[in-house]
């Protein structure tokens, strides 16, 4: 029997904060076919979606979501709405329209039949973190839990990345990511790490988005730790449904790649110095990753905000250090001239600086900041009560990146 064919209205979010029609997704189980409309390509204030998708008349065609995958969930999000739906098998366009509109990543939107596609979902609230919490940690660890809990979760989730338990929250008129710890499994506090490296990278003059962390007694009466960060793909408003949403594409949607293709930052460099883009701050993003060891890097922990007449490098996040060991070099998602071995010493040569338009100059003024940005990573931890055995697992980390800078 032949997949039926949905035929969805996309619409997106201009500079102005208008929404507009730019088109029409036609899905059959996991493939997609796009056209844009015709009075969107000619508006002036209109833009090209995605670089894959320049705007034309011509039919689009994909095996899978292609650059409309930023929109649906990830590792996490699918298996939540997996198990909602009680089934192993779920099409890539089940996924994309499941995604609650309230909380979609990025401008986009899906109609059908004129009205948004799970847009009367509502959106939790801050207060509802420990049943949020609890309801992963059940899945997680394959429990029993009821269908009404596990719609509140995936709604919840939506189609944000990666595979640790997620939840997206409003408070006080804006819109958080929550990030949960694992029930059981981690060797080290990874959400109290996480929390410290956006400290410290905010020392070290990145862009990173607003936190905080809160602690949360589960149902067995531990104190778990939550990493919130604000949405930077909305604007604040009273309500998830008056929030200005701002076009966002991943890294891996910007590079017109795919899953587990890896990447390049010497492609990454071309695609935001052509967008208008920070390369500076990519370099400075790059020299990070390779201090922390951010061997997670990969393109979809990239991204990238509309802005003007062009793309501008999204705050970062997603980075996470990992223990150090001198005898195994470090390895990254993304590689360096092809080299996926990234390392201070190799982004600081001069043909990478060139790469990235940095100066000499600027390379060693910045690298002192850095330095004195990662000297803090220790005593933050300790003030964040991580335990003993997680700093000391990752005390080295920061000690080598230094010692690497003097």
């Amino acid at each position: 029997m032949s997949a039926k064919t949905v035929e969805a209205t996309v619409a997106v979010t201009l500079e102005s904060g208008d929404e507009t029609t730019a088109g029409t997704l036609y899905a059959t189980g996991d493939d997609l076919s796009f056209r844009y409309d015709v009075d969107y390509i000619h508006r002036q204030d209109s833009f090209d979606l995605f670089p894959s998708l320049p705007r034309s008349l011509a039919p689009f065609f994909f095996s899978g979501l292609g650059p409309f995958s930023d929109s649906a969930p990830d590792r996490w999000g699918r298996k939540i709405l997996a198990r909602s739906l009680k089934r192993i098998r779920v099409s890539e366009s089940e996924y994309l329209f499941g995604v609650n509109d309230l909380t979609r990543q990025g401008a986009i939107r899906y109609c059908i039949e004129g009205r948004p596609v799970a847009g009367d979902e509502g959106v939790p609230v801050l207060a509802n973190l420990p049943e949020l919490l609890n309801t992963a940690d059940a899945v997680e660890q394959n429990r029993d839990v009821s269908d009404v809990s596990l719609r509140r979760l995936y709604r919840a989730t939506g189609s944000l990345g990666g595979a640790r338990p997620k939840a997206s929250v409003t408070d006080q008129g804006s819109l958080w990511l929550a990030k949960f710890p694992k029930p059981d499994g981690d060797e080290w506090d990874v959400i109290g790490w996480e929390a410290v490296t956006l400290e410290i990278a905010r020392m070290a003059n990145i862009d990173v988005p607003e936190h905080q962390t809160l602690t949360i007694k589960d149902t067995d009466g531990r104190n778990r730790t939550v990493l919130l960060t604000k949405r930077f793909d909305r604007r604040p408003a009273p309500s998830a449904e008056a929030m200005t949403r701002i076009p966002y594409m991943s890294a891996l949607t910007a590079l017109e790649s795919s899953d587990g293709v890896g990447g390049d930052w010497l492609d990454l460099a071309e695609f935001t110095r052509r967008s208008g883009g920070d390369t500076g701050e990519l370099w400075r993003r790059a020299m990070f990753g390779a201090a922390i060891g951010n061997l997670d890097d990969h393109m979809r922990n990239h991204g990238y905000l509309r802005c003007g007449n062009g793309w501008k490098l999204s705050p970062a996040f997603d980075m996470n250090p990992e223990p150090y060991d001198a005898a195994v070099p470090d390895v990254h998602q993304i590689a360096l001239f092809g080299d996926a071995e990234v390392s201070m010493g190799k982004l600081l040569a001069d043909d990478c600086l060139e790469l990235f338009g940095v100066s000499r100059k600027y390379a060693e003024q910045w690298s002192k900041t850095l330095r004195s940005a990662l000297s803090q990573a220790v005593p933050r931890a300790a003030m964040r009560r991580i335990d003993a055995q997680s700093i000391n697992l990752m005390s080295e980390r920061f000690s080598a990146a230094i010692r690497s800078l003097e």
